[in-house]
């Protein structure tokens, strides 16, 4: 570089210089120049270590080498040994109460399946096909639940009356929980973040005999986390299953049978993971679904979902990890993101270009209102009368906003908000505060081992004791019972056993 000029050369270049010069006078002054000449590499040319071909090992190396005992490898595999493999035995597919998970590869599962093919068991099959739930058109029951009122010291009441019951159920960490709305029997279905699929068909009415099992059933759907379990509003013995892979399929209970019904992909055929689903309240045949990457969609189960490509709207650049329908007007949705926002939409109005967002294929949603917290947004859910939304996220807190139409800006402010630990960490599935179908109270896993229910104006009405964090919750949409899962595919069931007899014997 002497000769270019010092105005020519950067900050950088300047800076090294000085280094240099100063390096060189401190080897001057401590006479180490010579030395550090003499401990230099002497200079090979590329070309002569070509011709001359590699260095011969000396006579005392070569020695050396050969005493040196052989070095064998750190695994120690058959192949590596150079032996042949031995078949796989085949899989246990059972449902029987064993919790060993069994090893399955991360494959696909694709196509309609019975269950008589996934469970070798005779004695399993022969018990499953007894699990007979309540057929019929549970939409209508539904909505008429919706429009009744509870008195907040009589729901504290039949809280204080409840009785736990738990089982394994599943294999791992359940990432999804469903209780069906027979009143018959309570049947509950988890879904785990392997695919798995387990059913606990539980009479709280009765102690079971000595040589009797708990009835429970499990097999594999998926082939990663179940996120979202339902039944359809008008057949009740059929359930909706969806997964992280990108499939939703169908679960008849009665018929032990489960269909394909849906694979979600991107423009380009890769699957999208389906993050959370929802019947509409007004539609039973339309279905509202999210994905893991940003994408809304509306199906109409009564099309050939797998011959027609859904219509995905972008609703975020990131995860919606929950969303929710507005009971009071279907045409409002919220949506809780990775992206550290919760937003309402309307989806009947659309933007082709948001500004908001990175990509510029996808259309979008109009957005009503947004609030915009310090951490992601876990979950969101709807009161079934009053129009209260509850959310909860990373922030430790749980906000109620007041959503009547009157009442919403475009900047979204909170009526309440009270401090809750939400810090699930890896091991234990994300906390979501879920509304009763047809009360104003809802519920969320409490870190400390329990569950707590709440009104819809934050006053709390129980904290119920559990021996392991049932991070995940279900309500039976009109019976007082509630069920949370844990980390190790436990279900935890509470309810009022001897009011259910004194209503059965009337």
């Amino acid at each position: 570089m002497s000769g270019v000029s010092d105005n020519k050369l950067t900050n950088f270049q300047k800076k090294r210089l000085e280094n240099i010069k100063r390096n060189n006078e401190l080897l001057q002054k401590l006479n180490l120049s010579k030395l550090s000449n003499s401990i230099k590499p002497k200079e090979v040319k590329v070309h002569e270590r070509k011709s001359n071909g590699p260095k011969a090992k000396s006579t005392k190396r070569r020695k050396l080498e050969e005493l040196k005992p052989e070095r064998l490898p750190t695994r120690r595999s058959r192949r590596l040994q150079g032996q042949t493999a031995e078949p796989s035995p085949e899989l246990p597919t059972s449902l029987d109460n064993v919790s060993v998970k069994p090893e399955v590869e991360d494959v696909k599962i694709f196509g309609d399946l019975k269950l008589s093919d996934l469970v070798k068991d005779e004695e399993q099959m022969s018990k499953m096909s007894n699990l007979k739930v309540s057929s019929g058109d549970f939409f209508n029951e539904l909505r008429n639940f919706q429009t009744q009122t509870s008195d907040v010291k009589e729901e504290v009441k039949i809280f204080d009356r409840m009785e736990m019951w738990q089982d394994k159920v599943i294999y791992e960490r359940i990432s999804s929980l469903f209780i069906h709305p027979s009143k018959e029997k309570f049947v509950m279905i988890a879904g785990d973040i392997s695919g798995n699929v387990g059913l606990w068909n539980k009479d709280i009415t009765r102690e079971l005999e000595p040589e009797e099992d708990e009835e429970i059933f499990r097999f594999q759907l998926f082939s990663k986390n179940v996120s979202r379990i339902d039944c359809f509003p008008t057949k009740m013995e059929k359930l909706i299953l969806a997964s992280y892979d990108g499939f939703i399929r169908s679960l008849d209970l009665n018929n032990q049978k489960s269909d394909e019904l849906l694979q979600i992909k991107d423009p380009y055929d890769d699957l999208l993971g389906v993050s959370d689903c929802q019947f509409s309240y007004t539609d039973p045949n339309v279905l509202y679904l999210t994905t893991l990457s940003g994408e809304f969609a509306l199906c109409d189960m009564r099309e050939d979902l797998k011959n027609k490509p859904l219509k995905l709207r972008r609703l975020a650049d990131k995860k919606i990890g929950s969303m929710a329908i507005n009971p009071k007007n279907t045409n409002q949705i919220a949506t809780g993101s990775l992206d550290r926002t919760m937003k309402l939409w309307d989806i009947r109005k659309l933007v082709d270009k948001p500004d908001w967002s990175q990509y510029e294929d996808y259309p979008s949603h109009n957005i009503i209102s947004t609030y915009d917290s310090r951490l992601s947004v876990s979950g969101v859910s709807y009161s079934p009368t009053d129009e209260t939304l509850v959310c909860n996220g990373y922030d430790d807190t749980i906000r109620l906003f007041n959503v009547k139409e009157n009442s919403l800006t475009e900047d979204l402010q909170p009526k309440l908000t009270m401090k809750h630990n939400c810090q699930t960490g890896r091991w234990t599935s994300i906390l979501k505060a879920r509304f009763k179908a047809n009360k104003n109270i809802f519920a969320i896993a409490n870190m400390s081992r329990a569950v707590d229910i709440y009104t819809s104006e934050g006053q709390q009405l129980a904290h119920m004791a559990t021996p392991t964090v049932p991070a995940v919750i279900s309500w039976h949409p009109t019976c007082d019972t509630i069920v949370g899962g844990n980390s190790s595919g436990k279900v935890f069931l509470f309810s009022e056993p001897a009011i259910k007899k004194e209503e059965e014997q009337v």
